[in-house]
């Protein structure tokens, strides 16, 4: 043999010696993978199984309370219904009070011009009255300052005539 063929039959045992220790690696990795996988297994059924105790417990619970839950949304229902049918009515009465405040506001915008019209009628008469009362006044201010006139000459008519009378008897 020469060493030509000692070096292949080298190489060769080295490349048989690394295949078995690489078969050997992936055998303790197979076995490891497994391991894990039995362990994985294992958890995962452990906390499956936890996950449906606290299931099956908390459906337990919850058994009792399901008329309670019918009867809690058919009350959410029947509330919302009432909700919405006494928001009609509020909103049919809203409509009648804001009817009512415009037919009292046109009402009384109405009266007020009625009561300054009225104003202004009086106003106009109590001028008028004002007016003939002035001149009802000063007509009773000549009167009287003529009648005072008149009764003065009538005292003097009266003292003249008495004068008169005097001087007839002085004269007699």
């Amino acid at each position: 043999m020469n060493a030509k063929d000692k070096f292949v039959f080298v190489i060769l045992g080295a490349l048989f010696v690394s295949a078995f220790y690489f078969q050997f690696l992936t055998d303790e990795l197979n076995i490891r993978m497994d391991e894990l996988n039995l362990a994985d297994t294992e958890h995962v059924d452990i906390v499956l199984n936890e996950f449906s105790d606290s299931l099956r417990v908390y459906n337990l619970r919850f058994v009792g309370r399901g008329k309670h839950l019918r009867k809690a949304q058919k009350d959410i229902v029947a509330n919302s219904d009432l909700i919405e049918k006494n928001t009609d009515s509020l909103a049919s009465m809203i409509d009648d009070v804001s009817f009512a405040l415009d037919n009292f506001k046109r009402n009384t915008n109405k009266k007020f011009k009625d009561v300054n019209n009225d104003l202004d009628d009086l106003a106009i008469e109590v001028k008028g009255i004002i007016r003939k009362l002035k001149q009802g006044i000063s007509d009773l201010e000549q009167t009287t300052s003529r009648l005072e006139k008149q009764l003065k000459e009538i005292e003097d008519l009266a003292l003249i005539q008495k004068e008169k009378a005097k001087a007839a008897e002085d004269k007699n």
